[in-house]
């Protein structure tokens, strides 16, 4: 009887050992075949990323060789346009590439001041300038360094996909806070452009990312406590409209307005260190076909406003391209309009949904205030306006001078003799004219010029 019982305990000693042993290979081959998979989603994910980022920075080089050739206000607007657009999406893709402990912060910045230069030239010469030889070398100079980082970025992503480069081995910080290792070649390739990034000519300018502007501290955040990833999280969740759970951290945007980046498919969202601001949100998902009307339009962007804690704000001018209105919003203080401290909210013309959300010009200037009052009266300061132009509305107006001045202003709206719109900016304090805009009414949108 006792043997017929250690013969039992045995077989179920063997049965269970031998269960367990397989329970335990197939959990490997599991974890390993999970591995594997990991390894070609990081792949798929890193290499389309470097393609991504390669075909902005040729398109970029490619509009700037262009550049020096045009010849009409008009054209090269859209160009600047479209330059603006590739640097922002250029960021993007590089925001998901593992180099989060290089700190590319003359890479990032470098992307930044191209689209935004590009833009303050169109500025330029839309109100009547012309464009300087040291304008013009400039922007080449923007263009040979965009060439020179797109030939980088495509050696390296042949590289990837010959396998050369051990896509499991580029991970360095994640989101998580864990740690892996880079290849030296890698590694220090990151580094060159780096300090490649930091030899082109300083541009002086009123962009948002002027040289002599990006020396300031955002002026929102002074004071505010820092924010974990966490709560950063949940912050982007709001302003991208999604879970929590559906957003993956992405690289920070060590700049001048330290950000916790956040994605999810077309989705990017930042939010301050400081604060735990919003600073932009942008879903550069398809548009279909356009299906709300004017009035929906800014009805939903002033909801979208609402749910990010923006209040006093005045809807300025919009644009409408591709699909997605971008309204201009001016912060308030009181009577005056701000226009020092801007926020933009793009409206997807086929559902409604705000598919972009750019609150970094609010965030840098946006402060409580101790204006002057007005030394003159709107009727005084009119004096200063062209007699061939009728005005018909004036209201204080805070508008940005070169570099980091503002200046308190009556903002009047004129028409002249040939049913032209015009508004003229006079000092509120002395009567000097400090700027005139065209004003654009098209079927597309409001602007100024």
């Amino acid at each position: 009887m006792e043997l017929f019982i250690e013969r039992r305990v045995l077989v179920r000693v063997i049965s269970y050992t031998t269960a367990g042993m397989l329970t335990l290979g197939g959990v490997a081959w599991q974890q390993n075949a999970a591995a594997a998979d990991y390894r070609g989603q990081l792949e798929n994910t890193y290499e389309r990323s470097l393609g991504e980022l390669s075909s902005y920075l040729t398109n970029i080089s490619t509009d700037l060789d262009k550049g020096q050739y045009i010849g009409t206000g008009g054209q090269l607007a859209q160009m600047s346009a479209r330059i603006w657009r590739e640097s922002g999406g250029a960021k993007s893709a590089l925001s998901t590439l593992p180099v989060s402990d290089l700190h590319m912060d003359a890479t990032y910045k470098f992307l930044s001041q191209v689209g935004d230069y590009a833009m303050a030239l169109s500025k330029k010469v839309a109100s009547g300038g012309t464009l300087s030889e040291e304008e013009k070398e400039n922007a080449q100079a923007l263009r040979r360094y965009a060439l020179s980082l797109t030939e980088y970025i495509d050696i390296l992503q042949q590289r990837v996909r010959d396998g050369a480069i051990e896509v499991s081995a580029m991970r360095t910080s994640q989101g998580d806070g864990t740690e892996g290792t880079m290849p030296r070649s890698l590694s220090a390739g990151f580094e060159d452009i780096e300090q490649t990034m930091t030899g082109y000519p300083t541009l002086i300018y009123d962009g948002p990312f002027s040289d002599h502007l990006l020396t300031q501290r955002p002026k929102l955040t002074r004071g505010l406590a820092a924010v974990t990833p966490e709560q950063a999280l949940q912050i982007a969740a709001r302003a991208a409209m999604v879970n929590p759970g559906d957003l993956t951290r992405a690289d920070d945007e060590n700049s001048n307005m330290p950000c916790y980046t956040f994605q999810k498919g077309s989705i990017n969202a930042a939010v301050t260190k400081a604060g735990g601001l919003t600073a932009y949100m942008v879903n550069s998902r398809d548009v279909n076909e356009e299906r709300i009307n004017k009035a929906s339009i800014f009805e939903n962007a002033g909801r979208y406003l609402e749910r990010m804690g923006l209040q006093n704000l005045r809807a300025t001018y919009y644009e409408t391209i591709d699909g997605v209105c971008t309204i201009n919003y001016a912060a308030m203080n009181g009577d005056i309009t701000l226009y020092t401290d801007l926020v933009k909210v793009g409206i997807a013309l086929d559902d409604g949904g705000t598919v972009f959300f750019d609150a970094r010009g609010y965030i840098n200037n946006h402060y409580d205030r101790a204006i002057t009052p007005p030394a003159l009266t709107a009727e005084q300061a009119q004096a200063s306006v062209n007699p061939d132009l009728a005005v018909l509305s004036n209201r204080l107006a805070l508008i940005p001078t070169s570099g980091k001045g503002e200046v308190l202003t009556y903002e009047f709206l004129t028409t002249a003799p040939d049913g032209e719109k015009l508004l003229i900016y006079v000092n509120a304090q002395n009567g000097a004219e400090e700027q005139i805009l065209l004003l654009l009414e098209t079927p597309y949108g409001t602007l100024t010029k």
